[in-house]
């Protein structure tokens, strides 16, 4: 919601604005480090860091769900599901246990309108193979390397 102005000069520091054409003016997103032991996210319970894609999708649909029921005022807002690299994997098990729960009704219904993954990983036997390629094609390894 803010802009930020560049310092005229090394001795000034830069300024804070309020930007009046923010995405946070119509838009909310909430950031979840996930699994439990990934980033800032934690568990008081040791067992809960031996986990897995089904188990995480499962443990981030429980918290979406107690998260819509403490803030009941955003459960109309379209809903969507985003992330990148691994998110290939997770993002698409998560929308899946979503769409699990909006079938079997439960509450609160959580109102999935998509989701989105940047980057993906889909199955390491694809993109592995597809690796050494894509970085040749961009440039990165010469033609000798490659060869």
């Amino acid at each position: 919601p803010f802009n930020f102005e560049a310092a005229k000069s090394k001795e000034k520091l830069p300024t804070l604005h309020n930007n009046p054409y923010s995405w946070s003016k119509v838009s909310n997103i909430i950031y979840l480090d996930s699994p439990t032991g990934v980033g800032l996210s934690y568990s008081k319970n040791i067992t809960k860091y031996s986990t897995g894609d089904v188990q995480t999708a499962s443990d981030t649909h429980a918290f979406l769900l107690k998260w819509f029921e403490e803030f009941p005022e955003f459960q109309a807002n379209p809903f969507y599901v985003s992330g990148e690299s691994y998110a290939g994997i997770y993002v698409p098990t998560l929308a899946f246990e979503i769409a699990k729960g909006i079938r079997s009704l439960t509450k609160p219904v959580i109102n999935l309108k998509g989701y989105l993954v940047g980057n993906g990983v889909t199955d390491p036997k694809f993109d592995e193979n597809a690796f050494i390629p894509f970085v040749h094609g961009m440039g990165l390894i010469s033609d000798t390397i490659y060869e």
